[in-house]
């Protein structure tokens, strides 16, 4: 009989729940966010959704409002921008604070979640930043009055980046024409990207990459100074005396790298480090 009447409960709330348009946009006054401020139609609800900061932007999103709200159904855009009016310098000082923390300039930042109440004085007292993930900050702001206000914010900036064109297998080397620019959000990549084309043909790839793959440094390398069985001049540097010979590369290896040689005349195996040339400083005899 229970499980009955908690069925018929939720049918009734799925065959009978209110559907709502949202805004698309919002141009607000501080204090606290309700849904009604949200929707075009008006809804019976006590329930606020954030603290609204003077200078700051805002996204809601469907879902968020979806998952606060499951008795109702919402319709309109997948987000609210808000734009809450008054004088920014708290914003200035958070902005400052996330420059700091995350190393990139220019960017813009929406508040998606909020915590706390809305303070009677706006004085800062502290401000404390916490990054969650690489576009994810938690703001701490203590006010003057005492009480305290946590911002969830997400970081966003477009530029151009270096795009794949084509699927790459492991140690292809890059071409132009398999490549081009692209805008992205650079706080939604993974690792440090390539901004033009010329930094990375002629490189190497690391492993297979697909077409749409925003290229970053962990992707590629530059190709080896010296291969598995090249044969390269070498020599021994005993101060006032220097000695020359051949040897066969035994490992790939960059300028500066120390790798496994083999001398081709005595056919004992070295080691050395990868000098221009290439040439290789042999530094010892290995067993």
């Amino acid at each position: 009989m229970k499980f009955l009447l908690i069925l018929l409960t939720l049918l009734s709330s799925f065959l009978f729940s209110e559907t709502f348009t949202l805004k698309e946009t919002l141009l607000a006054t501080p204090g606290v966010l309700s849904l009604n401020d949200l929707t075009v139609e008006k809804i019976d609800t006590d329930k606020d959704l954030m603290v609204l900061l003077p200078g700051f932007e805002y996204l809601v999103s469907r879902s968020f409002l979806k998952i606060r709200f499951p008795e109702h159904e919402f319709t309109g855009p997948d987000q609210i921008r808000i734009t809450v009016k008054g004088p920014d310098e708290i914003r200035k000082v958070v902005y400052e604070e996330i420059e700091k923390k995350v190393g990139v300039k220019d960017f813009e930042a929406f508040v998606v979640k909020t915590f706390g109440r809305f303070p009677q004085d706006l004085g800062l007292s502290s401000v404390r930043v916490t990054r969650i993930s690489k576009n994810l900050i938690n703001v701490f702001l203590k006010f003057t009055d005492g009480s305290y206000v946590t911002l969830n914010v997400v970081l966003k900036k477009e530029r151009n980046v270096v795009v794949l064109k084509r699927n790459i297998n492991v140690g292809d080397v890059i071409k132009e024409d398999f490549v081009t620019v692209e805008e992205r959000d650079i706080f939604e990549i993974n690792g440090e990207p390539f901004y033009n084309v010329s930094e990375v043909v002629g490189m190497v790839s690391k492993r297979y990459l697909r077409s749409g793959t925003v290229l970053t440094k962990n992707m590629l390398e530059h190709p080896p100074d010296v291969v598995k069985g090249q044969i390269v001049p070498a020599y021994v540097d005993l101060g006032s005396i220097k000695v020359s010979t051949f040897v066969e590369i035994l490992e790939n290896g960059h300028l500066g790298e120390t790798v496994k040689a083999m001398n081709v005349e005595s056919r004992k195996y070295v080691f050395g480090r990868v000098e221009k040339g290439p040439v290789l400083r042999i530094l010892g005899v290995t067993e």
